[in-house]
């Protein structure tokens, strides 16, 4: 048995992340959106990430002692794969290390955001399993790579470790330790029933109406507030004249401005959340049909750095990039800010998952506004 303890200071940064040492922990900091809404293709990787120095050969164990103040983070081993911590709308959370098939695959991937977590995984030649805290969250049997006729030539060659999470979460790294093992790894099956994998943002009770206040009643009290006081606010504005829809399943709730083609929306699951804005697509008929009833993003953009330069250019960072999805994506918009050019994800932009975010919402709605307002008092002119 060879237990490596990984010394930080020797983890590889590469693509758009940012690392830095503090005190005895790495903090990680990724600067690009990362393909992990379409681990289903093939030819997408993941290219920004922190790798460990080297290869590992099975049968061997990985512990590490990690925070996340957002979801999600992936541990990619090999060709395969394993999501903590994601909303639950991923529906993809694992793939095997030799054989990925890249197809829908749940296990009960929850973690404590902003609390120091265990996460420990055994790829044995016989068996695998997930722990996270000391619970067993996965174990089987019948991975792929165990009867993968190439299995022991990769082996031979040594198994990749990568890290990575999605864009602007803040990882905090305390240690990483992989265990390579001579013989087999002694798992400790724990023998009882695996718990369900979440896979809806669960709600009230049976027959319960479906409410705002229903929809988000397992997040924590204080985003609980703001999304109240973001509500009360977007019915406010009268010429922008938001219309609130709820989900049915109540997984998302979303605003929708239908006379000026923009919306946000709050996507939710559980004690986790994400949100975005956006000048829609209209997908009626034909995809050469496809159109925006209007798209005031970089008007948007300009018209605040004239007050506050620091805020435009952070919210122009924090648009979502283009992965390269599809070759001909209908979705993928282009957006300028200056000197700078990107390609967007349907034009998202995305806040923080905090009560920064929702201030940050406010602001540039609040901007959108403006800008509406002027067009309406020089249309009326004209």
């Amino acid at each position: 048995m060879v237990k490596h303890m990984i010394d930080l200071g020797d983890i590889i940064a590469k693509g758009r992340v940012e690392c830095e040492q503090v005190e005895d922990m790495l903090q990680v900091r990724t600067k690009h959106a990362i393909p992990t809404q379409r681990f289903d293709a093939e030819h997408l990787s993941v290219n920004s990430y922190i790798a460990l120095p080297g290869t590992y050969k099975l049968p061997l164990r990985i512990d590490m002692n990690v925070q996340l103040d957002e979801p999600g983070l992936y541990l990619l081993v090999g060709k395969g794969r394993i999501n903590f911590g994601t909303l639950c709308s991923d529906n993809r959370r694992m793939d095997d290390i030799v054989k990925p098939a890249r197809k829908v695959f749940f296990y009960h991937n929850q973690m404590p955001m902003k609390e120091f977590t265990d996460l420990s995984v055994t790829y044995d030649l016989k068996e695998m399993q997930i722990l996270i805290q000391g619970e067993e969250r996965y174990y089987s049997q019948k991975e792929k790579y165990m009867k993968a006729a190439e299995f022991r030539e990769r082996n031979e060659e040594g198994f990749t470790i990568r890290i990575a999470s999605d864009k602007f979460v803040n990882l905090l790294i305390k240690s990483i330790i992989v265990t390579e093992f001579e013989g087999d790894c002694k798992i400790i099956h724990q023998g009882k029933e695996l718990p369900i994998a979440i896979t809806t943002n669960q709600w009230g009770a049976p027959g319960e109406k479906l409410t705002l206040e229903a929809c988000i009643d397992r997040l924590p009290e204080e985003i609980q507030k703001s999304i109240i006081r973001m509500d009360d606010y977007l019915k406010s504005l009268k010429i922008l004249k938001f219309k609130r829809i709820l989900e049915k399943n109540g997984n998302k709730i979303t605003y929708v401005s239908s006379d000026y083609g923009f919306s946000y929306a709050i996507y939710l699951g559980n004690e986790l959340f994400k949100h975005s804005l956006q000048w829609y697509l209209i997908t009626k008929g034909k995809p050469e049909t496809w159109h925006r009833k209007a798209d005031f993003m970089e008007e948007t953009l300009s018209s605040l750095e004239a007050d506050n330069q620091e805020f435009a250019q952070r919210m122009y960072n924090d648009l979502e990039e283009c992965v390269g999805c599809y070759g001909l994506c209908l979705a993928r918009t282009r957006y300028s800010f200056g000197d700078r050019k990107k390609y967007v994800c349907h034009g998202k932009l995305f806040f923080q998952m905090n009560k920064d975010g929702f201030d940050d919402v406010r602001t540039f709605v609040d901007e959108i506004n403006r800008v509406v307002q002027k067009k309406e008092v020089s249309s009326k002119s004209s």
